[in-house]
This record gives C-alpha cells, structure tokens and sequence, in this order.
C-alpha cells in the first residue's frame, strides 16, 4: 500500500488514474451511442446525461495526465499532509492553465479542446449554468462532444505525457510504484 506522499508524488499513479478515466469514458461513450430511444423526457435525460457523463471522464483522463506530468516535472510541497491545489492551476481544473505552467507543446491538437474539456470538468458535466455569467457567454457553441477526435487528442496527450515522464512501451515506468 502506498503512503499519501508517494501516491501524490508518483506520476505513474496519476497516470493510471488517468488512463482509467479515460476508458470509463470510451464505456460511457457506448452507452451513449447505443440509447437510441429518445421518446421520453427519462430518456433525452440518459442520452445527455451519458453524453456529459463522456466528457466529464475524458477531462478528468486528461487532467489527471496533465498533473502527473507536473508532479514529474517537480515535486509538489506535501509536509504538511496536504496539497495546495493552486500547485497546479491558477483556477479549478483549468487544464490548459496546467499545460501552460508545463510548457508542454500541444499545438497539433485544436486549440479550444483543452477549455472544451475543462467546461466539462468545472461545470457542464454538474449544472446547466455556470456559476459565472462570463463563462456562459464564453461557452456557448463551443461545448459539443466531437467524436471520434475527442478520444483521439486524449489519447495523443496522455502518450505524450506519459513518454515526458519517461515511461516506454519496453520497459515501462523507469521507477517502482
């Protein structure tokens, strides 16, 4: 069993976390594409609840990707059994807020798909409102899933994260959990 300080500490956990998010998600995803019945109010809920409920685990599959590079970049300051949660981001879940402060060069990826995802993760997922008049402004028509290419930056981002932390496909994590 690993202690607190070598769960927060360790990338390889956060990415496990995130890879984990990620395939609940791609379950989600089936669900979703599978209802097919729509002639109900229970059943326009389940279909956007399902829709949400994707995009929700796919933020978190790539937040958790993002954090654990940022863990691996530096350690986060946990003597006092705890972790700051501006040690990552400025703002709650502001994914490209983390990548900025990594430095990480996503610029193959579109460039609304990390605030895309970070609406889900702050607030689209749990509300149909933002607690912030500026945020519903700023969101409208830029919240839509886009399949398949939401799964693929995913995935693209989370690889790339996962080799800057130094794992390989031959010879995994170049440290023991």
């Amino acid at each position: 069993m690993l202690s607190f300080n070598e769960t927060i500490e360790t990338p390889e956990i956060w990415f496990q976390q995130s890879w984990e998010m990620f395939e609940a998600s791609m379950v989600t995803y089936d669900s979703f594409l599978g209802f097919k019945s729509q002639q109900t109010d229970r059943d326009r809920q389940r279909k956007v609840g399902l829709m949400k409920g994707t995009m929700l685990l796919l933020g978190l599959a790539v937040e958790n990707a993002l954090k654990g590079a940022v863990v691996y970049k530096a350690k986060p300051d946990i003597r006092n059994g705890k972790l700051d949660p501006k040690y990552f981001h400025k703002y709650s879940h502001d994914l490209k807020g983390v990548a900025e402060k990594l430095g990480a060069d996503f610029s193959d990826i579109p460039r609304d798909y990390l605030d895309r995802l970070s609406i889900y993760v702050q607030w689209a997922s749990k509300y149909k409102a933002p607690l912030r008049q500026v945020e519903f402004e700023s969101s409208r028509g830029n919240i839509k899933m886009q399949a398949p290419s939401d799964f693929d930056n995913a995935k693209i981002i989370i690889n790339r994260l996962q080799v800057y932390c130094g794992y390989t496909e031959e010879s995994g994590w170049p440290y023991q959990s």
